[in-house]
């Protein structure tokens, strides 16, 4: 309903800066540098075109306060992940000037996050940075790589000149405002806090002496940027670590901090990721607005704007947040990700239209774990803003008859994106429900919020009468050839197998395959098998599904044991909910088998090997094996349409078995190009 958010969509004054409203898209690394920069020598470079497109869009969409950032200050904190943008070097102003013109032309206030993660470092930079990692007491790096050297007193002098640096260079980059990133295990909260700070010179101690490096950044920033642009800090509100600093320790750091007169605002979040990272970026296992309690309890305290974060996916939770005073500025970050229209639609009360984020995690935060550019699972537009974003798509100049087989996300996404263009779609789902495989793993623990991939889909396709869907119907080339198509397009999935693995493993595939106790995850959740009071799982990909089947299992009371071949379980999956799952999954009583095989299944007695040792062991009276195994392309409609029809194209799993944001990717697609 229009007009229900009375306080979503009311301004905010900042310090000196009014933002339209309070829906706020919080720093996040991205990958987005320019790679036009030529300025090779003193590593990664700087904002550009495709980042400002990125933002901009996110005004453009709604969203009132948009940050930039993370950008390094100092040298000695580029290599903290790959691709990290800077803003200690002049040359780094045009880029934000770009950034900062879009995001303002778009109707958004902006503002950056200056970042030095001091001893949390993700990636050793031995032999690749001719500088010394910094620290404050001698810290190992996140990974364990290296050891970073004890900051001394001219360290300390030059650090806080180049924050000042960074700012002064953010100000003339065109940003209304700067924030100093003091959370997350970073450098200033690796001063703050007693788990990481052992000096005993004036920096360490007592929690003034804790506090000063970060009040003489504050100090040197506010110099540069005066009294016209806003400056704040992200401050940690607990950090969720035994002996670590506690909700009550930051509402005294807060009171500090605000009686300094030096910030504008505080912007709160959670945990310390040098010991615990899961709680920093949220999976779909944490309930929305898990962090608010932070703010809130900071806000109780302080006259300052309070920003939250914390997994707020949803418009009406953001409102109901202001509204009870817990914060004065929502951050939205990963669903603004999934959807930069969310502002607007919120505000115009097209609530149901808003593609909500899955807390899957993949694109977002996986993507750049593995050195790629962020994107979202549910939104294939991020990061192609310039070419896919809001209001690029056009219509086409001939309409055409469009077949779909599938009802999946990729068939799905396809069939909205070709009627927004104009062609007329008929999507043929052999089942009497859409949503693919979709539909069964919302139905794993913990994992329910996976069903956006589809809600979102369902409801986005009825938005368009030229949309006709058939259900219960598979398309076939007999009916091909009746409707006489200008365009079919092949998006019936996978099926999974437990013949498979005898094809990849060779020698480590075993006997006992096709019993009728060897099931899939598949069989298992669509109701066809029950799986028994004692059950072991195979995991041959390394994705969390057999992990989430494995705490299913165990949540029904029956003893499970996981088995991957991998290190430790879900290892291709990002690490928050791998870590999350595994938790749960060990919490309700699941046991763990790496590095191992099942060699040999035989009646209810099962064979496992592990692969160093090469020792067997062998569990009797089990009931049932699941075995989670790369899907098989259904692609016989494909190969029997081929060469017969005008156009044809095939998506999703019936290409290649993969995930869903690749499916939803290749609808998106082929939708456009149609």
């Amino acid at each position: 309903m229009e007009g229900q958010f009375k306080y979503l969509f009311s301004p905010l004054k900042i310090g000196p800066v009014t933002v339209p409203n309070r829906l706020l898209s919080t720093s996040h690394h991205t990958m987005m540098i320019d790679p036009r920069s030529t300025d090779t020598g003193t590593g990664p470079g700087f904002m550009g075109e495709r980042y400002a497109h990125y933002l901009g869009d996110k005004a453009k969409g709604g969203t009132g306060l948009v940050y930039a950032g993370q950008t390094a200050v100092h040298p000695t904190t580029e290599w903290e992940c790959f691709n990290v943008m800077k803003s200690y070097d002049e040359k780094a102003i045009p880029g934000m000037q770009l950034v900062t013109d879009m995001i303002h032309k778009n109707g958004a206030v902006t503002f950056m996050q200056l970042f030095h993660t001091g001893a949390y470092h993700a990636i050793p930079i031995g032999g690749i940075w001719p500088r010394e990692l910094f620290s404050v007491s001698g810290l190992s790096t996140l990974a364990g790589c290296e050891i970073a050297k004890v900051m001394e007193q001219e360290d300390i002098d030059e650090l806080v000149e180049y924050y000042g640096r960074s700012a002064a260079n953010g100000k003339a980059g065109g940003f209304d405002g700067i924030e100093v990133h003091s959370s997350h295990g970073y450098l200033p909260q690796q001063f703050l806090s007693p788990l990481t700070n052992h000096r005993t010179d004036k920096y360490g101690g007592s929690l003034d002496n804790r506090m000063r490096f970060l009040l003489e950044v504050l100090e040197r920033c506010r110099k540069e940027l005066g009294s016209g642009t806003a400056l704040g800090v992200r401050l940690c509100g607990d950090e969720m670590v035994p002996g670590g600093l506690t909700a009550a320790d930051f509402r005294e750091v807060a009171q500090k901090l605000e009686a300094s007169g030096l910030i504008d605002f505080i912007n709160v979040s959670l945990s310390n990721a040098f010991f615990n990272l899961v709680p920093c970026i949220a999976p779909m296992y944490l309930p929305g607005g898990y962090g608010t309690y932070a703010a809130s309890n900071i806000r109780e305290v302080v006259k300052l704007p309070v920003f939250t974060i914390g997994r707020i996916t949803d418009p009406v939770q953001a409102e109901q947040i202001l509204a009870e005073g817990h914060a004065d500025i929502v951050g939205m970050t990963r669903a603004i990700i999934a959807d930069p229209e969310l502002g607007n639609k919120a505000r115009e009360g097209r609530l149901d239209e808003i593609r909500n984020c899955t807390g899957c995690v993949q694109y977002c935060l996986g993507h750049q774990i593995m050195g790629v550019t962020t994107g979202c699972t549910q939104n294939p537009t991020a990061n192609r803003e310039k070419y896919w974003g809001i209001g690029t798509i056009q219509p086409a100049t001939k309409k055409k008859k469009v077949l779909i087989a599938g009802g999946g996300p990729a068939g799905m996404e396809a069939a909205w994106v070709a009627a927004a263009r104009g062609h007329q779609v008929t999507l043929y789902e052999k089942t009497d429900e859409l949503g693919g495989q979709v539909k069964l793993s919302r139905k794993l623990a913990g994992r329910e919020d996976s069903d956006n991939w589809a809600r979102w889909r369902i409801q986005q396709m009825k938005r368009y009468p030229n949309i006709k869907v058939v259900l219960n119907q598979e398309l076939t080339p007999s009916l091909v050839e009746q409707e006489k198509p200008d365009a079919v397009l092949i998006a019936t999935g996978s099926a999974p197998s437990v013949n498979r693995p005898s094809e990849v493993w060779g020698p480590t595939a075993m006997p006992g395959w096709d019993q009728d106790n060897v099931v899939t995850p598949e069989d298992i959740l669509s109701g066809r098998v029950d799986a028994g009071n004692k059950v072991i799982v195979m995991d041959y990909v390394g994705t969390i599904k057999a992990l989430a089947m494995a705490d299913t299992l165990a949540l029904q009371g029956k003893k499970v044991e996981f088995v991957c071949l991998h290190l430790f379980p879900a290892a291709r999956h990002e690490p928050i909910n791998q870590t999350f799952a595994r938790a749960r999954a060990a919490g309700n009583g699941v046991t763990f088998s790496p590095t191992s095989h099942i060699s040999k299944v035989s009646g209810r007695s099962v064979t496992i090997a592990e692969h160093y040792s090469g020792k067997e062991r062998t569990e009797e009276n089990v009931d049932t094996v699941v075995v989670a195994f790369h899907g098989v392309p259904n692609d016989d409609l494909y190969f029997a349409l081929k060469g017969k029809v005008p156009e044809l194209h095939r998506i999703g799993d019936c290409l290649a078995a993969r995930d869903t944001g690749e499916a939803i990717y290749e609808g998106h697609k082929v939708g456009r190009e149609l």
